[in-house]
């Protein structure tokens, strides 16, 4: 069976992150046009996503999907909204946090063995 949960959880909470990101910045309730637009953007790459079966997050990918114009607005967008999300989505914020360095770890020792 193929597994699509990653890619099915990171569909639901980059809206939140977007949002969450536009009412600290923008100071609107809704999306700003701006904002709206890198959402469509981010859904719309992830719809095609190469990896969507046994995807992790978009950061850990050696590929970079994004136009570099809207890869600095996401990053700005996680550098702001992450940290915020341990008190919104406590679990996924913490989750996150230990497969980041998981992986991290993982890239050091690649790194030893090429040496």
């Amino acid at each position: 069976m193929k597994e699509y949960k990653a890619w099915e959880q990171e569909k639901k909470l980059i809206p939140v992150m977007i949002k969450k990101y536009c009412q600290g910045k923008h100071r609107q309730k809704d999306l700003c046009p701006e904002c709206q637009e890198l959402l469509d953007y981010a859904l719309f790459r992830l719809e095609k996503c190469p990896f969507k079966v046994d995807k992790k997050f978009c950061s850990f990918c050696k590929i970079h999907c994004y136009k570099p114009d809207m890869q600095v607005k996401i990053k700005e967008v996680m550098k702001y909204a992450g940290p915020r999300m341990l008190f919104s989505h406590p679990v996924f914020a913490i989750k996150h946090v230990g497969q980041m360095l998981s992986y991290k770890r993982k890239l050091k020792k690649e790194g030893k063995k090429h040496a």
